[in-house]
């Protein structure tokens, strides 16, 4: 008996490792999962599931769902996210509000992340299966199981069955394996709105703090009943209400909004593309500078800055800044459009040269009548992907071109300025588990000359109740961090940025002034791309000081900062990934690693996380040594709440706790932000949208 048990942990072992092993496979070719709507609604814990059980069931690619939920004592607070096709990761806090801690910090609260990933099979003759471990993160790890779940679906039934260890296993020894349990349930789709879910879990609640002996239980007596039953109702689309009748003693209710950030709020405002309807006239004559001035006036009023149109007889090319819509390529598309159509039989290319700061990246060029079939659909993507030509570009190399015409030149400033949404957060302190400011941030950017931004900012917060009982240690660097999230207005950032090329694909940059809220002084970066920029490689420095809470200007003269690390980037062009690893020494003199992963969506939002390895032992205190720095952060398309689309985006961060470990200042952008869409293999993962 001991023998086949062992022989049936090394197979279900196998299987686990099979199944990730297959999830890496579905990433470098792209395979995708069958949508398991509307199957794929919030359990308790905010993950996807039944009501306390999971299922084989998983977020859609993209979408986000945030909710409440209860069932006495329990009280979850969670998100979630199909953070890839077939990947749901999901946090959650769970606050047992029988066990307080103090009066100030309330109830105590447990914070864990979850994982699930979906195998990536499309087929109704077979049923759909997941892998999954909960709290594989987390504060003390009340809440652990690993697990495998079955869902089949038959009309409108999804009948789902699995097993389960620790928590999910009920102290069961399931076919010979120790700590292993079934659980199980069906949902019901009465109608397109409505679901009827009847569940089994073999949880025993009364063992809940097993891990924290001095803790009360939450649910001493255990469960009623191992059954639970529950339905779900769609209110409004995204809004999902629950109501249930849990552990056979227990009403439980449930709110989630399910969410795909990025995309618009308000409605955007008509912005057809240019169309040819007819041959142009030659662009031969004394009039050729008129009609290059035509051409650059539709260019600019089609929302580019700085326009430069020239032609050197047969090709026809506009240089353009693109600060109107998030992808580049969408941006090529209207001016090669705009080109297409004031292109006379003699031109034989048509060139967009994209520039960022005044400074030439990169250049597109096709010939007007492979351009006009592809638009026109005559045309397959993957034959006009082979005739676009797509390379990087100097303004050296540009000089030594030929041109025998030009437009006049484009003498206005550059400028940008908008209202940013700012929403900050503090947690887990003594004085509070959930402490934030929320206000909104002025900010303007201008750019004199080549290469150049003097940008400014100003915070106005509309309410604060960040405060801390904590006594910032002498060597803080980031946990004194409170101390500027009060009330009153201030001077968020005013400094000067200078960017400069040292070759083709190199790249440098110098900054001085007031970089973020707590940290001014100079700063320093060179970054090169190799080949055609799937990598980065680069080195960055910052020298500062601290300024004084609640003073604009001043800074504290008894002690200065300095960073410098080695940066690495790669991006993973299946699905639009961009992984960084830096090395080198942080704010708080730590030495070690900080890896960071961010993915694209097509709505435009960025969403990553990061984590560090850094020597802590010099910290003074124990709440930084042997502490990895961690968080999550999301960069927001400013279009999502603009009646036009908007190239910027909104970045906003979330760290569970505000440590001194793997700190660094905080610049709103570095080389690899500058240039790294404007190499070609980022502009070529989506040359499809040139038709946008």
């Amino acid at each position: 008996m001991q023998n086949s048990s062992y022989a049936l942990k090394i197979i279900v072992k196998f299987f686990i490792h099979l199944c990730f092993a297959t999830f890496f496979i579905s990433i470098l070719y792209n395979v995708s999962n069958a949508d398991d709507r509307p199957f794929n609604n919030a359990a308790n814990w905010g993950g996807t599931g039944l009501i306390e059980s999971p299922n084989a069931r998983v977020l859609s690619d993209g979408v986000m769902r945030f909710g409440i939920a209860q069932a006495e004592p329990y009280r979850w607070y969670s998100g979630a996210m199909g953070v890839l096709p077939g990947l749901e990761v999901s946090a959650r806090v769970t606050e047992l509000q029988n066990v307080n801690l103090s009066e100030s910090y309330g109830s105590y609260k447990d914070k864990c992340i979850d994982i699930k990933y979906k195998l990536p099979f499309k087929t109704k003759n077979f049923p759909a299966i997941a892998v999954g471990v909960h709290d594989i993160v987390g504060s003390v790890k009340l809440y652990p199981s690993e697990y495998i779940a079955f869902s089949q679906r038959f009309d409108s039934f999804d009948f789902t069955f699995g097993l389960g260890t620790k928590r999910l296993s009920g102290g069961a020894n399931l076919f010979g394996i120790e700590d292993l349990g079934a659980f199980g349930g069906v949902e019901w789709n009465i109608s397109k709105r409505f679901n009827v879910m009847v569940e089994y879990v073999p949880i025993e609640y009364e063992k809940e703090t097993a891990n924290h002996p001095t803790q009360p239980k939450p649910v001493p007596e255990g469960a009623s009943s191992p059954v639970n039953v529950g339905v779900r109702a769609e209110l409004f689309r995204g809004v999902d209400l629950g109501l249930s009748w849990q552990r056979g003693d227990t009403i439980g209710f449930m709110l989630h909004f399910n969410i795909l950030l990025g995309k618009s709020i308000l409605p955007k405002k008509p912005n057809p593309p240019a169309w040819r309807t007819v041959t142009p006239q030659s662009l031969s004559g004394k009039n050729i500078h008129d009609e290059l001035n035509k051409i650059k006036n539709e260019i600019k009023g089609a929302g580019f800055d700085n326009v430069k149109v020239t032609t050197d007889g047969k090709r026809l090319t506009a240089e353009i800044q693109n600060e109107r819509y998030i992808s580049n390529q969408k941006a090529v598309g209207r001016v090669l459009r705009i080109l297409l159509k004031n292109s006379p039989p003699e031109i034989e290319r048509i060139s967009v040269v994209l520039t960022r700061r005044k400074i030439p990246f990169l250049r597109i060029s096709v010939s007007p009548h492979t351009l006009d079939k592809f638009i026109m659909g005559e045309m397959r993507a993957d034959i006009f992907e082979q005739l676009v030509h797509i390379e990087t570009i100097t303004e050296k190399s540009i000089k030594k071109e030929i041109v025998s015409a030009k437009s006049e030149a484009t003498n206005s400033l550059d400028y940008r300025w908008g209202v940013k949404p700012e929403f900050e957060t503090f947690l887990n302190d003594l004085s509070g588990a959930f402490r934030y400011r929320i206000g909104i941030k002025p900010y303007a950017t201008i750019s004199p000359w080549k290469g150049s931004e003097f940008v400014a900012a100003y915070m106005i917060p509309f309410y604060s109740n960040v405060t801390s009982v904590n006594v910032p240690p002498p060597d803080a660097v980031r946990s004194d961090g409170w101390k500027y999230l009060g009330d009153e207005p201030a001077l968020d950032r005013l400094y000067y940025d200078q960017t400069f090329r040292l070759g083709e694909k190199s790249f440098g940059r110098f900054s001085t002034g007031y970089f973020e809220k707590q940290y001014a002084g100079f700063g320093g970066e060179v970054m090169t791309f190799p080949s055609k920029g799937s990598f980065a490689v680069g080195l960055e420095g910052d020298w500062v000081r601290k300024r004084k809470p609640g003073n604009t200007m001043e800074l504290f003269n008894d002690r200065e900062y300095y960073t410098l690390l080695c940066n690495l980037y790669y991006r993973f062009r299946p699905l639009k990934m961009t992984l960084r690893a830096q090395y080198g020494r942080f704010l708080g003199e730590d030495v070690g690693w900080r890896f960071e992963a961010s993915r694209e969506y097509d709505t435009g939002l960025v969403l990553g996380a990061w984590y560090s390895f850094t020597d802590t032992d010099h910290f003074l205190t124990q709440e930084n040594q042997g502490y990895n720095d961690k968080g999550i952060f999301m960069k927001l398309p400013a279009q999502m709440f603009s009646l036009r689309e908007k190239r910027h985006r909104y970045s906003y961060r979330l760290s569970p706790w505000t440590r001194d470990v793997g700190a660094t200042v905080a610049h709103p952008s570095n080389l690899y932000d500058i240039g790294s869409d404007l190499m070609p293999v980022l502009f070529e993962e989506d040359l499809k949208k040139l038709k946008d």
